[in-house]
């Protein structure tokens, strides 16, 4: 089976956060169930510098009836044997930024989505190789399917390309203006209310969710959420008229790369049978990048997040001055977003020098010494796709406290749910109250020695890889070429 993956951004390649992630993992695991599958993504300034090579054959694409020429470059997944096309398009995507700049969004995104777009339906003109499946990832890739439906609607069944689409966050769904859509080259009929048409707006991931074969999101519950208003971002109509062809699969992790017994950025390897050592040493370690006060005997939260009201940091910040008075805890902070949030963790971190820490903005090393050294993660979504920042934590033994929403409760098991093995805890309601009695929890947990040591070999042993995913995928595709 043939796969080709569509998307914005890539890991190693480029990324800026979860989406690349998984576009940089799953296709490894497929690869190793005897799936070819290859990536295109833009040639984008950030990842010029990577080893390439270019492709005898340029492609033309239509923009604003007109002719664009660009090149097509061939480099590899980091040091996987995976082909990643790079589309060399510099008007376009030779830029500082995937997405915006300083300034903002750019102005010309969704013609860059259907750069994008068309260029991965020429692939086959300079590679003379056929995709059975096109794998669209989130609103910039989502035209694809649209493009490709108006390709083949002559074409018999048996010989067509087959499209799923991704959701990797219904919050994100390229909008844009009817004068933009004239500009796609896409036929009259796909503005309409089953295609990209949404109040009047150009509404690129709603045009992906009407022409996908199948469509699938990134854990069991946020599937089920994103069907109801509360979730469903204004598309929870399309969502349920498309319910029959819409699955969940969890999102896994990279455990190679996330591997507590080989990470370089601690200063001490954490045993998955014997914890004990390493963590207390990772604990001592963050304490003092923090210059917190070095009691390891008092709990230690993490949060690594990026600030904004998704990610609900803003009912820790309401309750941070309580916990003070009447807890031991300390806490290690990193993220970077909205600058109150921002401000407010600055200032928590100089009204509580010794127990508060925070690094705004973002460091690899430092999140991963934040992984290994807390006890416990905090994650107080309003609403989480998926999430991955529980699973590292849980891979590198911290017990994450969060919201029961989306990937969230479909990775941590509670002892309050009566799971045999529990590795984290879940409040329901996203109100300070709520999460504060999480956290009252989680401590008094921490007193307990022999139940706080078991929850955690539970976490560390918890298996987070894509193995299964990637099995779900290929069942997905078969489902989307009609063979189950």
């Amino acid at each position: 089976m043939n796969v080709l993956f569509v998307s914005p951004e890539v890991n190693p390649l480029v990324r800026t956060g979860g989406l690349g992630d998984v576009v940089g993992s799953l296709p490894i695991s497929l690869k190793k169930l005897g799936v070819d599958v290859r990536v295109i993504c833009p040639l984008h300034r950030e990842c010029q510098e990577i080893e390439s090579q270019l492709l005898d054959q340029k492609i033309t694409l239509e923009l604003n009836d007109k002719p664009i020429e660009a090149s097509i470059r061939q480099a590899r997944l980091g040091n996987r044997d995976i082909p990643a096309y790079l589309i060399d398009l510099p008007q376009f995507f030779d830029r500082a930024g995937i997405y915006s700049d300083e300034g903002g969004d750019f102005h010309d995104n969704a013609q860059r989505a259907f750069a994008l777009c068309q260029a991965a339906l020429q692939l086959e003109k300079v590679t003379s190789w056929r995709p059975h499946i096109i794998h669209a990832h989130d609103w910039m890739a989502a035209p694809v399917c649209g493009y490709l439906n108006a390709l083949q609607m002559d074409l018999p069944e048996a010989s067509k390309i087959r499209s799923v689409l991704t959701i990797h966050n219904l919050q994100h769904q390229g909008v844009f203006s009817y004068e933009d859509f004239l500009s796609s080259g896409l036929p009259d009929s796909s503005w309409a209310l089953d295609g990209f048409e949404k109040d009047g707006s150009l509404n690129l991931l709603k045009g992906g969710i009407q022409n996908a074969d199948k469509i699938t999101t990134v854990s069991p519950t946020y599937a089920q959420e994103i069907r109801t208003p509360s979730y469903g971002c204004g598309l929870e109509t399309s969502l349920q008229y498309r319910g029959a062809d819409l699955i969940g699969i969890l999102n896994g992790i990279d455990q190679e790369n996330w591997n507590p017994q080989k990470d370089s950025s601690l200063v001490h390897s954490i045993s998955l049978s014997r914890p004990k050592a390493g963590k207390v040493a990772c604990k001592i370690d963050l304490l003092n990048e923090f210059k917190l006060d070095a009691k390891v005997e008092a709990p230690l939260f993490g949060v690594v997040s990026r600030l904004f009201e998704q990610k609900g940091l803003d009912l820790l910040i309401e309750i941070m001055p309580q916990l003070m008075a009447e807890t031991h805890a300390s806490f290690a902070i990193l993220g970077s977003g909205s600058s109150e949030e921002e401000q407010a963790f600055r200032d928590l971190s100089s009204s509580f020098p010794n127990r508060i820490g925070s690094f705004i903005g973002f460091d690899d090393g430092l999140a991963r010494k934040i992984f290994a050294g807390s006890d416990f993660f905090i994650m107080p979504s309003r609403f989480e796709p998926c999430g991955l920042a529980q699973q590292y934590a849980m891979r590198y033994g911290s017990l994450p406290i969060a919201r029961r929403t989306g990937g969230l409760a479909d990775t941590i098991e509670t002892q309050k749910d009566g799971a045999k093995q529990p590795n984290g805890f879940l409040f329901n309601e996203p109100t300070p109250k709520a999460l504060w009695d999480a956290l009252k929890e989680a401590i008094e947990v921490f007193a307990n020695n022999r139940k706080f040591t078991q929850m955690r070999k539970n976490a560390l042993s918890k298996k987070c890889d894509w193995d299964e995913a990637a099995k779900e995928y290929i069942n997905t595709y078969n489902w989307a070429l009609g063979k189950i």
